[in-house]
């Protein structure tokens, strides 16, 4: 009987497409082309030979075989990223940026998934303000930011969640006189403060600047400490405030997609990369 001997790079494949969905991320995460998944999925199927992916005009999902293999899928590819590392003198590295209105004080979840999933791989993580991390990565400094796309057609890059905010208050916060409404605000140049100050405007609301914030972690600071309202996105929002939107007549905000931008060669930084974009993408629809 001979040996099957699995293909890490179809087996990777195999992963990527049960975790997207889709053919044509599964070919943007591995930078290939939607063809050449096919092919290697198709090929692994053959090998194996089971179906592992059900596919119809409108929907994809693994198959009874396939939900057997993917977690015997996923301990191959881990056992053998580990093999290949016992003589690799310098380990695989990552430099990721994630804008702080994403993540805001808790990094740990994403973190606790690179762990998990990625272990031998060196991940430099810098949480920051969108422009700053786009500079860096323009500049090739950085690996992949994960940002919020605020206007159309400014950035390119994968759409893999959706940010959603509300106005968050401390639990005894009081405006003294709702005339004018406190705000905590970003600084002139940020993009958040320009969507605030758009939609108060156009709500025709009374307010005032009550604390300039220069990062999301002064700025939650600040409303906890009672200066004012501000806007916080609503899935990373730590406990301790409240959404006092409909309590001072404030407008509904918009909503921003949070993009992927990378530049990622080694295919552990693009293994890393998946965990984050899950781990984020998990946070997002929290």
């Amino acid at each position: 009987m001979a040996l099957l001997m699995l293909d890490p790079e179809a087996v990777l494949t195999f992963i990527l497409v049960s975790e997207h969905k889709s053919f044509t991320k599964a070919a943007h995460a591995l930078n290939t082309t939607q063809s050449a998944v096919s092919m290697r999925l198709r090929r692994l199927e053959e090998q194996l030979g089971v179906l592992l992916v059900e596919r119809s005009t409108r929907s994809l999902k693994l198959s009874s075989p396939g939900q057997a293999f993917i977690q015997p899928a996923r301990d191959f590819l881990s056992a053998h990223d580990r093999a290949m590392g016992v003589f690799e003198t310098h380990r695989p590295q990552l430099s990721i940026g994630i804008s702080h209105h994403l993540v805001g004080l808790d990094v740990s979840q994403v973190l606790a998934s690179i762990a998990r999933e990625n272990p031998g791989l060196i991940v430099n993580l810098t949480v920051d303000g969108s422009q700053a991390l786009l500079a860096r990565y323009e500049q090739g400094e950085m690996d992949a930011i994960i940002l919020m796309k605020h206007a159309s057609g400014r950035r390119h890059g994968e759409k893999i969640g959706v940010a959603r905010f509300g106005w968050f208050g401390a639990p005894d916060f009081e405006s003294g006189t709702r005339e004018e409404i406190p705000i905590v605000i970003y600084p002139e140049g940020c993009s958040m403060r320009n969507m605030v100050i758009n939609s108060l405007g156009d709500a025709n609301v009374q307010w005032r600047e009550a604390f300039i914030a220069t990062s999301a972690t002064n700025l939650r600071a600040a409303i906890l400490a009672g200066f004012g309202v501000g806007a916080l996105s609503i899935n990373v929002t730590e406990n301790g405030l409240l959404d006092l939107g409909d309590t001072f007549g404030l407008p509904r905000l918009p909503t921003r997609d949070i993009m992927l931008l990378s530049q990622v060669g080694s295919r552990q930084a693009q293994r890393g990369i998946e965990t984050i974009k899950m781990a984020i993408s998990d946070l997002s629809n929290s």
